[in-house]
């Protein structure tokens, strides 16, 4: 079609140059009648560049021609036709999809690389309290919940965060996507977390309940043993005492695991001595076992913001089951000090935990070998009042295990928890 075009163009500048010649030669000035031909010709391109230049600003019509100029004024009429058509798909599918988040009954709210919020639904203005105007506004400025905050500068969107925001349970996970932007999802929970927290309320009240029970078969037992019985009823007294022991440890650490998951996060917790607690810890074991030496690698004060007694207790858990599902000899506790916090570390010299249990060992109740907790005793819950103890200090526990070598289980206390002492 070009081709064509640029013949015909060609065609009438020939045509208008050649009358003009065969005029100027009709009188014997052949030159004067070529320029006279090429300044018709250059006349008439500038009135078609004139009407291509006037309608490209939209003061005219379309040029029409039979040559280039309307050659390229219908080239450009085809392609803002196909930018129209494509424009208008654009619009509807962004109609589309404005219309789908807008029926999510989640919160939706689409972040910049930077992350300034560019669009949410109504969802996410009536869990988040946005208003019309906050698009362009940077989300921490928004949402100053300090927990919300840390997560939203840590980078670090593996796992989803629940936090509390006027009244209303929240729970929000943050996606990348395309070129350094982010999608937040956010899901009220707060039924989930009344429900939650009915089940809490009930285990603790069953526990306490069970104290008394429990307190009292625990005295006529040991009032029965200070008493001369046959054999047979001396075994079976030994039993009930055992399974009476075992049944108050299980009471006193669903008490304590019930606490910890009441806790809120944000209490203000008190400065302590972290490698003064592990020494500490230490030293109780000896009580706890005779023949098991617990080895602190370092006596450099370390002070950390938290809470001391839930601290203890995770740490005591640690150790006991290294004792225990360990070689029964020697535990080491290592502590250092690096540019993400605080690491601490216990290791045993045990027969090690099977990959496929790593992943569950933290679950209430979850056993790697049941025939062996019949002869080491425990209430299955140690593990899960770690895990909750060091939520509260904004740290994950992490296990590591080679069978037949033994179990590291480590944490990181994170650096703007560490104080100077």
């Amino acid at each position: 079609m070009y081709q064509d075009a640029l013949q015909r163009e060609l065609f009438r500048v020939g045509i208008i140059v050649l009358a003009g010649v065969a005029a100027g030669w009709s009188v014997g000035y052949s030159l004067y009648g070529l320029l006279i031909g090429l300044a018709i010709s250059q006349v008439i391109s500038i009135r078609q560049a004139s009407s291509i230049f006037k309608w490209s600003y939209r003061q005219g019509p379309a040029p029409q021609d039979s040559g280039l100029i309307g050659y390229s004024a219908d080239r450009i009429i085809r392609r803002e036709k196909t930018l129209k058509d494509r424009l208008l798909n654009q619009a509807k599918m962004l109609q589309r999809y404005n219309q789908g988040i807008e029926a999510l009954k989640d919160g939706v709210v689409v972040l910049d690389s930077a992350g300034h919020i560019t669009t949410f639904n109504s969802a996410a203005t009536r869990m988040l309290y946005l208003r019309k105007d906050d698009s362009g506004q940077h989300l921490t400025h928004l949402i100053r919940v300090p927990q919300f905050v840390r997560y939203f500068r840590s980078n670090d969107f593996g796992e989803p965060l629940q936090f509390d925001l006027r009244n209303v349970s929240l729970q929000v996970q943050i996606t990348e996507f395309g070129i350094d932007q982010k999608i937040m999802l956010v899901r009220d929970v707060t039924e989930r977390k009344r429900v939650e927290t009915m089940r809490q309320d009930f285990i603790a009240d069953v526990s306490h309940e069970l104290r008394t029970p429990l307190t009292v078969i625990n005295g006529y037992l040991e009032m029965l043993s200070d008493m001369d019985t046959p054999a047979p009823l001396t075994k079976a007294l030994n039993q009930m005492d055992s399974q009476a022991n075992r049944m108050t440890n299980l009471v006193n650490d669903l008490i304590q695991l019930s606490k910890l998951e009441s806790a809120s996060r944000e209490r203000d917790g008190m400065a302590f001595d972290l490698t003064a607690l592990c020494h500490q810890v230490a030293g109780e074991m000896k009580g706890y076992s005779g023949d098991a030496v617990v080895s602190i690698n370092t006596d450099r004060s370390l002070i950390i913001d938290g809470f001391k007694e839930e601290m203890h207790s995770a740490l005591t858990n640690l150790v006991t089951n290294a004792i225990k599902y360990g070689d029964g000899k020697q535990v080491d506790i290592a502590i250092a000090s690096n540019d993400r916090g605080i690491e601490v570390a216990v290791t045993d010299r045990g027969p090690g935990i099977p990959p496929e249990h790593l992943s569950r060992v933290t679950e209430r109740f979850y056993r790697v070998d049941e025939s062996r907790e019949s002869t080491v005793g425990g209430s299955g819950l140690g593990l899960s009042i770690v895990k909750h103890a060091l939520e509260h200090h904004d740290a994950e526990l992490k296990i590591e295990s080679t069978q037949g070598q033994g179990s590291t289980f480590s944490f990181v206390v994170p650096a703007f928890r560490r104080k100077t002492a």
